[in-house]
């Protein structure tokens, strides 16, 4: 144990020496790929059913408030954030989407009636702010925009509490000790109030500690823009490419 925590503890210094520091991914590099492999994986449902034509600016932003001064207003924080993850996750089943589709694509419900009927595959919900919002979309004809504005929400929800994300990947499972050092390194990095720390554990990395943070779905670790990779594995594939190991083979 007393070697394990030196070898991290060596590996948090590094965290904040430059010399340590693989540059941080640019803001689109993470937006980008994601974009490609996730364009190639959706399925047909997947990609009809969320032909919004919005974008995480402008009109999103100002939904995602609106939705966000409403729950404040009826004292349904809580509850409104509640049903937002309810729905945001929604969009990751088949089944729902299907009936999202069929109500989308029906000629004979006015756009009110399709927001009537999105709230009926909802039921139950758990706040009232949200069926009038989803009806609010409806007569501003912005129903496809459901799911990039609970995203918007997720976001600003986070960034308002001022948490920032960090999924911790290492070789064997870190100890409360070693995850706080983490934590506290992170803290003086991201610049926010708290850091909420995500450990997971992959055997390939042979030993230290890969981080991942500024996802663009902090709920769901999704599409990380920045990254550091402390892995002993990292570290040995580079000193194999620096040799010439790689080519030799």
């Amino acid at each position: 144990m007393a070697r394990g925590l030196v070898v991290l503890a060596a590996l948090a210094c590094a965290l904040v020496g430059r010399l340590a520091f693989t540059p941080s991914l640019s803001a689109s590099f993470g937006r980008a790929a994601d974009r490609g492999v996730a364009a190639r994986q959706r399925t047909l449902t997947q990609r009809q059913a969320d032909q919004s034509m919005l974008r995480p600016y402008g009109p999103v932003v100002t939904y995602a408030k609106a939705l966000m001064d409403a729950a404040k207003e009826k004292g349904e924080d809580v509850k409104v954030t509640q049903d937002v993850l309810k729905v945001k996750d929604l969009f990751k089943v088949e089944d729902w989407l299907m009936k999202l589709l069929n109500i989308q694509n029906d000629p004979s419900f006015t756009e009110v009636a399709k927001g009537e009927e999105i709230i009926k595959t909802l039921s139950p919900l758990k706040s009232t702010v949200m069926p009038k919002f989803i009806v609010f979309l409806a007569k501003k004809r912005r129903l496809k925009g459901l799911k990039i504005i609970m995203l918007e929400y997720v976001q600003s929800m986070y960034f308002k509490e001022s948490i920032t994300p960090v999924k911790v990947t290492s070789a064997q499972r870190l100890s409360a000790e070693q995850l706080d050092k983490i934590k506290e390194k992170m803290l003086a990095k991201v610049g926010t109030t708290d850091v909420k720390l995500v450990p997971e554990v992959d055997p390939t990395l042979l030993g230290g500690i890969v981080l991942e943070w500024g996802y663009t779905d902090p709920e769901n670790l999704y599409a990380p823009t920045h990254g550091l990779d402390l892995s002993l594995k990292n570290i040995l594939n580079k000193k194999a490419l620096q040799k010439g190991v790689v080519d030799a083979l």
